[in-house]
């Protein structure tokens, strides 16, 4: 198992122009605008917002002092690129850099392997030592994918969600939780000789959001923001989808991180969640 330590401190200062997005919300943040390349009519927004209220107060306290948000994104390949969580934290170091004058910094830890389930990581004391060691102000856990295609999500995949949450709260009950959704995906059908809906990733997104519901933890629905069944096709002819129509590009990634910034500054800086209808045509 690798753990990928994402140095904050020094993208902190570094000036982000590539892939710089301009998007126009009903949020009326400041300097959130964007440009994209990918046409979609969902609402981007974090839902149950009020579990990260922890970490909201926290940023809102930033003074003349430095304040360090310390995040653990536990997650599979998705995650293991690099560009997901990386381009996320550059974004808010970026833009909170600015609010704060260089007092705030959002420093992240990876946590993950390629082909990871959610039971994958029930056991690893790898895990539990960084959670005691780090006691990370926020806990992301994306994971999902791998459970729709193995069958994992076949048995009892509502405990082996919660398993993992309880690890979290247990070990760093400070920690406010995030979950996403995975992304869609499609799996090739040899006899038909084409890429169909794979039916278990629906039930996988769905459970992750009634758990989320259930206890009341935050989640981010990945899944809908991107377009939903079969949308990973418009992605892949966009180029930000991998042919395997289950893993996607930088592009793909960086997309996804700037989403998720947006769902989550508009989450911390606003008081009531406002919809913000995407309309993001490339």
């Amino acid at each position: 198992m690798k753990s990928m330590l994402l140095s904050s401190f020094i993208l902190l200062f570094s000036f982000i122009t590539k892939n710089k997005l301009q998007f126009k919300t009903t949020a009326g943040l400041p300097g959130m605008t964007y440009n994209s390349n990918v046409t979609q009519n969902q609402v981007n927004q974090i839902s149950n917002r009020s579990e990260l209220q922890p970490l909201k107060n926290k940023i809102r306290k930033t003074d003349s002092s430095l304040t360090l948000i310390k995040v653990l994104h536990i997650g599979d390949s998705h995650v293991k690129s690099g560009f997901f969580s990386e381009h996320f934290m550059e974004k808010l170091n970026s833009f909170y850099a600015q609010k704060f004058h260089g007092n705030l910094f959002f420093n992240f830890q990876v946590f993950c392997k390629i082909g990871t389930k959610y039971a994958d990581y029930d056991e690893l004391a790898e895990l539990d030592n960084q959670l005691i060691r780090e006691r990370p102000d926020l806990v992301i856990i994306s994971l999902g994918t791998n459970d729709a295609f193995s069958g994992s999500s076949r048995v009892k995949f509502a405990e082996k969600i919660d398993h993992l949450v309880q690890k979290v709260k247990t070990l760093s009950p400070q920690s406010s939780i995030l979950l996403t959704t995975p992304s869609d995906a499609l799996r090739m059908n040899a006899v038909a000789g084409m890429y169909m809906e794979l039916p278990e990733l629906q039930y996988v997104v769905n459970e992750i959001i009634k758990y989320a519901n259930d206890h009341g933890l935050a989640y981010w629905n990945l899944y809908q923001v991107m377009g939903g069944p079969y949308s990973v096709n418009t992605w892949f002819q966009k180029k930000m989808a991998a042919p395997d129509r289950v893993h996607f590009t930088g592009k793909g990634y960086t997309m996804f991180a700037d989403w998720l910034f947006d769902a989550f500054t508009v989450c911390m800086e606003t008081n009531d969640m406002p919809v913000l209808p995407f309309n993001i045509h490339y």
